[in-house]
């Protein structure tokens, strides 16, 4: 009798323990939090970009408010376009023929090993349930220097809706 009373103490205070801890974050996951939704990746390459975010949730709508990036490309490369958007598989850019062109709005430093943007901006963009977020990014040639690379960080936040 007294075994199973402290059985089921040690249980309870073991739900306790673990319910009070902070979920930590794992690496490009979405963090889920209520309606709070936030999401981060990052990829490199030549010329051209583009980043996968990971799948909203199946059963809320993805309402895309904010996004943040640093881009940094080599000197013979400026950053010609940036679209945000989404689509109904991983990887597939446009699927869905609803992109969001981000213009106007990317700060750059001239380094003398590259091209340092940060875009900052406020979107809205809505999502269906289950749609995969990206931003493609394009490199336009004729920047005095060389090279074609970029390398991006992203991260995108938004909330969920029922609706």
């Amino acid at each position: 009798m007294y075994f199973n009373r402290f059985a089921q103490s040690v249980a309870l205070l073991f739900s306790l323990v673990c319910f009070a801890l902070p979920a930590q974050a794992q690496n490009n996951k979405p963090i889920v939090s209520g309606a709070w939704y936030e999401d981060r990746a990052f990829n490199s390459g030549s010329g051209i970009v583009f980043l996968s975010f990971a799948q909203a949730p199946t059963n809320k709508f993805l309402n895309i408010t904010h996004v943040a990036c640093i881009v940094v490309t080599s000197t013979g490369l400026v950053l010609g376009q940036v679209t945000l958007g989404g689509s109904s598989t991983n990887g597939a850019s446009g699927d869905l023929g609803r992109g969001q062109e981000i213009r106007g709005n990317a700060t750059v430093e001239i380094g003398s090993s590259g091209r340092y943007y940060s875009i900052v901006t406020e979107s809205y963009l809505k999502l269906g349930p289950g749609r995969y977020p990206f931003i493609y990014f394009l490199g336009a040639q004729g920047a005095t220097g060389s090279g074609n690379s970029i390398s991006v960080d992203c991260t995108i936040v938004g909330n969920l809706s029922d609706n």
